[in-house]
């Protein structure tokens, strides 16, 4: 009997000690249903009706809650959108609970799970109701989201806007070449997308200087997190051209993580895939390399066609990303990357020049031959603390680009290697804020056109510097910062034309001087910049005082409207070909002439924006009305045979303006799961060019322009059920030209459909696209053109294999016609023809 009691005792005494010493109510809480973790789950401590505590949850779906009482209480735990758990708890310990999704009903209103959430300045998706079986690669679930938007190039915009940074777990690993992210990274290793706007991504800057700019972060599922994700995936295919065998391959890399990550990736094909483009910088960026203006450029290859369509290709890329993160202030980033590209096209012009007393009609066909190789390398060091920041960037960069033209004579080369290193440094003292900044950068530019009757070379050097020192204070909503510099380039040139080599130098300096303010008062923001300075082109003996000013007005109604008003005044100099004051040649019959005169410039720009933002209903509408006026001291005379087209530069006093109305609404519809867009664009502009009559008179007269254009961009994407989904696309366009008083082009109605829609059955899934193009090519003359592609895709575990037929109806060639200025230009180029193509992708 003793012995029991003694063992009761023990019990209780134990019990008793335990309850003491668990002063911490913790747990975690998760969806009944998929078993993720839940964020900003309320739990409340009740006594009574009266909350007397709570905690929320964090990403981890995990709370912790002192317990300091005594008795029992109730515990609720509730989020909208699943079912209220309510407990009777009397000690601290461990809770871990899953809530059942619900649905709820509220005056007629029915409440889901939401898809899309807001909190301040950032909108977060939740991409598990986004996505589905068919979508292969994150890209292909962004272009779902509500008011967001992925153009044909990879480029992510918002409401219309280009996004400034693309991270993953808060890491840029990628230094804006995020097509090495969208085209590689799985939909399913995705958790959330959230878009910050007004993101100050300088911590030290935060709350002092107001930005404009948007970011786009990644979050994972933490099962993929920190963890190797790699993709195989080998491809052959038949073509009819000539019987031509087709490959595609690639193996990448991906380790993304909070405190590391890793993207490497190697690709080829010649089946019309642009890689191209994994090697761009989408994102733009104050400190970005300065850019370099050339006398010789290579012919585009481009058409209102998708580039899968006309490219006829040979591509290597390959590169390199890694990043550590050591805490959440400093990183380190290495990037290397490579492309070898060999392009061949087939191309007939018809260029006609309306002139005043006469029409010139210019016809050619021809192949070109573009090869390119391109390399980059980036280091970059970042230290983003509130009280500092230091950064340092360095690049280099070169491209060798080969193109030939047989039919014209015509071999040109470009080529280009630049390095620069660009330095930030800022600390915040106790009432003020200090920032240093320096920029170098050096840039050779060899260029050389090659012709029967001779060969030009173009040997272009440029070191370029920008050093600055800002002070910055801040007091009840006023920011002043005054921001003092030193600009100089060192630009230089030797012209070897087939008779006399030529020298040129285009070295200035400038003195700089920027104030710049900024008041926020409640739902008003308001900014105004006085930059000024001192420029000194030494070799043309030419001084300039410029004064830039620009004004900026915000007004955020709420959180759903926001108006905006910009005003800004800018005069600038020619660039460094602009410069040139003599004669060279840019292509087989294209002469260029700086005439000796020095081009100035004055630009006003205005613009009136305003959106409206509701996250619930899936809502996002903008509107923006921008004009622009440019005043110039010169202006191109147009002398124009069949032989030859020749612009000398006059001395002229001219202008040019522009209107542009543009608007963009994006809507999602939940219950559909529907997302529909349109982008709609007005625009009109107003120039002149000057025409040379005849070469004997030397006579010529200024030709007034104007040209207007109006596009519509609707878009749809639907996924009523796992078994289907369609997406179409639509892009109209209409534009008419006139040329003086008596000269009028007929409007040029374009207009594109394209519908793609894919059926599942189990683990197949069978893909139809069908593009419907209509060209106006001229006055009662118009062009249909209908692609038909077909693609089976099987599923199975980690592997997936492809079988397509594109370009089911063969057609060969195509056309289209556009304005510009005093002339019209229709093109007819050869496209790529039937294709099968048969590809294996496994996933490690």
């Amino acid at each position: 009997m003793n012995k029991k009691i003694t063992i009761l005792f023990f019990l209780f005494l134990f019990s008793f000690l335990s309850s003491t010493h668990a002063q911490t109510l913790k747990g975690k809480i998760t969806d009944a249903e998929t078993n993720l973790p839940l964020e900003a789950v309320m739990i409340s401590v009740l006594r009574g009706n009266t909350m007397i505590d709570y905690a929320l949850t964090d990403a981890k779906g995990q709370f912790s809650l002192p317990w300091k009482h005594s008795g029992t209480l109730q515990l609720n735990i509730s989020l909208l959108g699943y079912k209220r758990e309510m407990r009777n708890i009397n000690a601290a310990g461990t809770l871990n609970l899953s809530l059942q999704p619900e649905a709820i009903v509220l005056k007629e209103v029915q409440i889901r799970p939401g898809r899309i959430n807001t909190r301040k300045d950032t909108v977060r998706y939740d991409l598990a109701q986004f996505a589905s079986s068919k979508d292969v690669h994150i890209k292909d679930v962004l272009k779902k989201l509500p008011g967001v938007d992925v153009d044909e190039n990879g480029q992510v915009k918002y409401k219309g806007k280009a996004i400034d940074h693309y991270f993953v777990e808060g890491m840029d690993v990628t230094g804006g070449r995020y097509n090495q992210i969208n085209n590689n990274l799985s939909a399913k290793a995705v958790k959330t997308a959230e878009i910050m706007e007004n993101c100050q991504s300088v911590k030290a800057l935060k709350g002092k200087i107001n930005s404009e700019e948007v970011a786009l972060n990644l979050k994972l599922d933490p099962k993929a997190r920190d963890q190797w994700i790699a993709n195989t995936t080998l491809g052959v295919g038949w073509s009819d051209d000539n019987d031509k065998l087709l490959w595609e391959g690639g193996l990448n890399a991906l380790q993304l993580g909070k405190g590391k990550q890793s993207v490497y990736n190697y690709k080829t094909n010649n089946n019309g895939k642009d890689l191209s483009n994994e090697q761009t910088i989408l994102t733009g960026s104050g400190w970005q390399e300065v850019p370099l203006s050339g006398f010789l450029a290579q012919p585009g290859i481009s058409a209102p066609l998708d580039k899968k369509r006309l490219l006829f290709n040979e591509t290597h890329t390959l590169n390199g990303n890694r990043m550590y993160k050591w805490n959440e202030d400093r990183s380190l980033r290495m990037q290397a990357g490579y492309t070898h590209d060999v392009i061949r096209q087939q191309r007939g012009n018809t260029q006609i020049y309306y002139q005043p007393t006469d029409t010139i009609q210019i016809d050619e066909t021809y192949h070109y031959r573009l090869r390119s190789d391109a390399a980059n390398l980036e280091l970059r060091y970042e230290d983003n603390s509130n009280r500092n920041y230091i950064s340092n960037r360095f690049t280099m960069d070169g491209e060798i680009n080969h193109g030939r033209s047989e039919e014209l004579r015509q071999t040109l080369r470009t080529s280009r290697l630049s390095a620069g290193n660009y330095f930030n440094l800022i600390r915040n003292r106790e009432n003020s804020t200090w920032e240093f900044r320096s920029a170098t950068q050096y840039a050779y530019q060899p260029a050389s056109l090659l012709l029967e009757e001779g060969k030009s070379k173009f040997n272009q050097h440029s070191f370029y510097t920008d050093n600055s020192a800002a002070y910055l204070r801040k007091y009840n909503g006023f920011t002043q910062q005054y921001k003092a510099g030193i600009q100089g380039e060192r630009a230089t040139m030797k012209y070897i034309p087939p008779t006399q080599p030529n020298d040129f130098n285009a070295s200035n300096l400038s003195l700089y001087f920027n104030p710049y303010f900024q008041l926020q008062r409640g739902k008003w923001l308001a900014t105004l910049s006085l930059p000024l300075k001192a420029q000194r082109y030494f070799s043309q003996q030419r001084s300039f005082l410029l004064f830039n000013p620009s004004t900026y007005l915000r007004y955020k109604l709420d959180y759903h409207w926001t108006f905006s008003l910009y005003g800004s005044l800018k005069r600038s100099a020619g660039d460094f070909s602009d410069l040139y004051p003599g004669l060279y040649q840019t292509d087989y019959r294209t002469w260029r002439s700086g005439n000796g005169l020095f081009p100035t410039s004055t630009t006003q720009t205005y613009n009136l924006y305003g959106e409206y933002k509701n996250t619930v209903q899936e809502f996002f509408v903008t509107a923006s009305l921008t004009y622009s006026r440019s005043n110039r001291n010169t202006l191109f005379e147009q002398s124009v045979s069949e032989n030859a087209i020749v612009y000398t530069q006059r001395e002229l006093p001219n202008h040019s303006d522009s209107w542009n109305l543009s608007s963009t609404l994006s809507k999602g519809i939940y219950d559909w799961h529907l997302k529909t867009s349109l982008t709609l664009l007005l625009s009109r502009s107003n120039g002149e060019q000057l025409t040379r009559l005849t070469d004997s008179d030397q006579q010529s007269l200024l030709q007034t322009y104007r040209y207007d254009y109006l596009k519509a961009e609707p878009k749809i994407i639907w996924s009523p059920a796992d078994l289907f989904e369609a997406e179409y696309h639509a892009t109209l366009g209409y534009g008419g030209s006139k040329i003086g008083s008596d000269t009028r082009l007929s409007p040029l109605l374009d207009f594109v459909q394209r519908l793609h829609l894919t059926f599942s059955i189990g683990q197949v899934d069978l893909r139809l696209s069908g593009e419907h193009y209509r060209n106006d090519l001229g006055e009662h003359t118009h062009l249909n053109t209908v692609f038909a592609d077909a693609s089976l895709i099987y599923k199975r575990k980690k592997w997936r294999l492809e079988a397509s037929l594109n370009n089911l109806f063969n057609k060969k060639e195509y056309a289209y016609t556009t304005y510009s200025a005093t002339q019209s230009y229709t093109s007819r180029l050869n496209i790529r023809p039937r294709e099968v193509m048969a590809t294996v992708n496994y996933q490690f």
